[in-house]
């Protein structure tokens, strides 16, 4: 019998089959076509976005990839400091905003990319920095992971979902929703390590700020079930008592999981 060893488990194949068990299923590009407006009125400003920028180093970086772009959260804070950028999502209206945003700031200097993560990215110019902030819910991680690679010259920085949940449990349990959990960040770093990549690790919390404040009920139902996919009729009842129990205690309630990986390597 031989030994059990790191590298006779296959973590990709688990992370795969986590990702197939789990809860919390990716949206489709209909599905953030129809967000992207909203998102993009909130988006922009953060403790996230800011801790993002402090850890980028851009010194001596011409070029940039932002992978899962979005509205141009990173693509639009960066592109003055840079020569290129290529801003890739597979939502069009995504880049439909993103081009809006960046005439508005007469930015010139942002190529969007319409493009699957999970598709072929043949044509992508390889860039000084890639990065892919929380986009990275995939079935196959490591050939995402392995694009992202390659398509860096110098390194490549990313974020992702710190624990099982898009929702704090707090919320979970007064709704009396048990979830199969999403893959952690600690299968990517493993994929990695098997990749050959050695990966920096440090996280992003939002030190007591909640992730987001709601001036009704309904506006606090909608988040939570953009997260959550879908509610009973007894999950949406729990739910009201909870956000209707925190408003009379005046408490923030509970709301999304706002915790993530930072993992980065150089090359």
């Amino acid at each position: 019998m031989h030994p059990m060893t790191l590298d006779a488990i296959d973590f990709n194949l688990l992370y795969r089959l986590q990702k197939h068990s789990s809860t919390y299923k990716k949206k489709s590009q209909e599905e953030w076509d129809g967000k992207a407006w909203e998102i993009n009125e909130k988006i922009h400003e953060g403790f996230y976005n800011d801790e993002m920028e402090r850890r980028i180093d851009l010194d001596g970086v011409q070029s940039l990839l932002d992978v899962g772009c979005g509205p141009g959260t990173f693509a639009l804070r960066f592109a003055p400091r840079l020569k290129q950028v290529y801003a890739l999502d597979y939502s069009p209206k995504m880049l439909e905003v993103l081009e809006h945003n960046a005439q508005k700031r007469a930015i010139s200097n942002i190529c969007p990319l319409c493009l699957d993560l999970e598709e072929s990215w043949e044509g992508v110019a390889p860039c000084d920095v890639v990065i892919a902030s929380r986009c990275l819910e995939v079935e196959d991680m490591r050939a995402v992971l392995q694009k992202l690679h390659e398509k860096a010259k110098k390194a490549v920085y990313i974020t992702y979902k710190n624990g099982g949940s898009f929702l704090e449990a707090e919320v979970l349990e007064a709704m009396g929703r048990k979830i199969t959990p999403k893959p952690d960040y600690i299968y990517l770093l493993n994929i990695l390590y098997q990749m050959g990549i050695r990966a920096s690790l440090d996280f992003i919390s939002p030190q007591g700020e909640p992730y987001g404040t709601f001036d009704s009920f309904e506006s606090y139902h909608r988040s939570t079930l953009w997260s959550i996919g879908e509610m009973t009729p007894q999950e949406e009842a729990g739910l009201k008592d909870y956000y209707e129990a925190c408003q009379k205690k005046g408490k923030t309630p509970a709301h999304k999981n706002s915790s993530w990986a930072f993992i980065s390597w150089r090359k």
